[in-house]
């Protein structure tokens, strides 16, 4: 699954959002817990295969 993470600056202005995996999603909400870095997380559909299986 992907996550599209939206991070805001100090003013409170949305960032360009960046689009990434489950892994890299909680190693940036391990360093916004740390930092107090806002993010708006948005899970997103997977674009690697197919999401039904062909009838027979």
């Amino acid at each position: 699954m992907r996550f599209e993470i939206t991070p805001y600056d100090d003013h409170g202005a949305p960032t360009a959002p960046d689009v990434v995996d489950l892994t890299t999603l909680r190693e940036r909400l391990t360093r916004a817990a740390v930092t107090g870095e806002r993010l708006h997380i948005r899970p997103g559909p997977r674009h690697d295969g197919p999401t039904t299986r062909p009838q027979e």
